[in-house]
């Protein structure tokens, strides 16, 4: 039985770059609520955070579609070479499959050679907004078919309209 591939066309590309911009306001919103927010609540916002990278990785960084996933290579002309990275998140990817979705006994290995010491919001968070909100620029910069940016700079500045979104700095950190 052969399968299909899906190639999204330029209106399913336009329609999403909503839930693009929803991911990385929400991300971004984590991110700023895991680190100045209260316990108990901070908590569910660490793990909306690693969630929210999760996402991001795959959409920024994957170059081969799992069914209908969006790919950030979608929005750019073909052999582009993608001018970002998230080198902390790959090394944290794999791990948090089980700190998302499983209880085990991985969470309390360092791994000092790799660079990874056990998971502690304070001092990852900061790293992994940092390196994820340069990746979303750097990838918005090599975005230049005209219609694809203006429905991002929309997206966005609808994003930054919604309640609750005045605290986060949703523009380039660097």
């Amino acid at each position: 039985m052969k399968f299909s591939v899906f190639v999204p066309d330029r209106v399913q590309k336009l329609a999403v770059i909503r839930d693009l911009v929803y991911e990385y306001g929400n991300f971004m919103t984590a991110a700023y609520f895991d680190l100045n927010g209260e316990s108990p609540w901070r908590t569910n916002c660490d793990d909306a955070f690693l969630l929210g990278c999760r996402k991001l990785g795959d959409f920024l960084m994957k170059d081969v579609r799992q069914q209908d996933d969006v790919l950030a290579m979608d929005y750019l002309p073909p052999h582009t070479p993608r001018k970002w990275d998230v080198p902390i998140w790959s090394k944290w990817k794999e791990d948090m499959g089980k700190y998302l979705a499983h209880i085990t006994y991985r969470r309390t290995e360092d791994r000092p050679a790799e660079g990874l010491l056990h998971w502690d919001h304070a001092v990852w968070v900061p790293q992994l907004r940092v390196e994820f909100n340069k990746a979303w620029w750097d990838f918005r910069e090599a975005v230049i078919d005209g219609e694809f940016c203006a429905e991002f700079d929309k997206q966005l500045r609808d994003c930054k309209a919604k309640p609750g979104f005045d605290k986060v700095n949703l523009n380039r950190l660097l």
